[in-house]
């Protein structure tokens, strides 16, 4: 249970640290959030199948609060892929117009 506890903090940490230096990296007056849509787009696609999968046998084993979990980690990954998708072809038109 610790060894476990300690390598998620671990890993937490280490996606904490990356993400600090991507928007050190980041010019304000030209931010685009396209990254930061599809990120979340795979965050809540991972808790989505590891809330699901993680200890089952089968999906008869899921609860009732995790089916609600996995339910609105799926509604906010497909919202922030659909943001994704008009960014990506914001950004496009963009450049055609340069």
């Amino acid at each position: 249970m610790t060894i476990e506890l300690i390598f998620t903090l671990a890993i937490v940490l280490g996606i904490v640290s990356l993400i600090d230096k991507i928007y050190a990296k980041v010019n304000l007056d030209n931010y685009s959030p396209i990254w930061e849509y599809i990120l979340k787009a795979f965050l809540y696609g991972f808790i989505a199948i590891f809330t699901m999968l993680y200890r089952k046998e089968s999906l008869h084993d899921v609860s009732p609060l995790e089916w609600a979990i996995i339910a609105v980690s799926i509604i906010e990954g497909t919202g922030n892929y659909v943001n994704y998708v008009k960014e990506s072809k914001k950004r496009k038109e963009t450049k055609k117009e340069s």
